[in-house]
């Protein structure tokens, strides 16, 4: 990766609460269930799918964010927090703990 901030980031992927992709609604992602990780994707647009380092400024009331594990390739673009890379799975969707530190609080539902 040309910017070294990038190197060891956790990577995100946003997504609508319905799993689809923000930039183009039409495209519902597969997601991981409990402990299994999706298959391998690989996006077919000439500059494949962004991520972000931090997720705080597409966290709207009802979007989720994952975990996501890039594949081995260099990303095709790149910029300090956010790349665009043509192959990933999601690994799980992040937790309050993972957010935390980015300013993120999300209402836990309680059950009686």
């Amino acid at each position: 990766m040309k910017h070294k901030e990038n190197m060891n980031q956790l990577w995100f992927k946003v997504l609508t609460a319905e799993g689809r992709d923000l930039e183009h609604e039409s495209k519902k992602w597969a997601l991981p269930e409990a402990d299994k990780k999706t298959d391998w994707l690989t996006k077919g647009s000439r500059i494949g799918t962004w991520l972000v380092s931090n997720p705080k400024e597409f966290m709207q009331k009802n979007n989720k964010a994952f975990i996501v594990e890039i594949g081995e390739e260099e990303p095709i673009a790149e910029l300090v927090g956010i790349i665009w890379v043509k192959r990933l799975r999601l690994i799980r969707e992040a937790t309050n703990l993972d957010l935390k530190k980015y300013g993120i609080y999300r209402a836990f539902k309680y059950s009686t």
